[in-house]
């Protein structure tokens, strides 16, 4: 994973910056918007620097757990695919069978396989994660 430190950093500043400036510069009588940006950069500064805290406790346990991990996602990997691959040919035969009696667009047919397909492989995914 990036770390995007310095990124979230330089952003919060920015913002917080430039609330300051929104705050001090504006003169209507109505709400600031000022205040929210102020905020925003805040929270952002808050999580980037929570984050890098935690990240860097957390570098030797991922090390450590890396291997493990690899195989393992190659593992599930091999069976969702595998298992997508059996509904998608089961799911095409039922649409070439349907198409016999139904009248159905292209577009239609297609977009009901994805939508399936990424249904069945988060699902399948979640399952054979827990599993193992």
């Amino acid at each position: 994973m990036k770390n995007l430190f310095m990124q979230r950093l330089l952003v919060s500043i920015l913002l917080i910056v430039l609330g300051f400036i929104q705050v001090i510069l504006d003169t209507s009588v109505g709400f600031n918007n000022g205040y929210i940006i102020v905020l925003l950069g805040g929270i952002i500064l808050l999580f980037s620097t929570i984050s890098n805290i935690t990240s860097r406790k957390n570098k030797s346990l991922e090390k450590e757990l890396a291997k493990e991990y690899d195989e393992r996602d190659a593992l599930i990997d091999g069976k969702v695919a595998r298992f997508s691959l059996y509904i998608l040919i089961s799911e095409i035969l039922i649409l070439m069978f349907l198409t016999n009696f139904v009248v159905i667009p292209t577009n239609t047919a297609l977009f009901i396989v994805l939508i399936s397909l990424m249904i069945i492989e988060f699902g399948s995914r979640k399952y054979y994660t827990h599993v193992l």
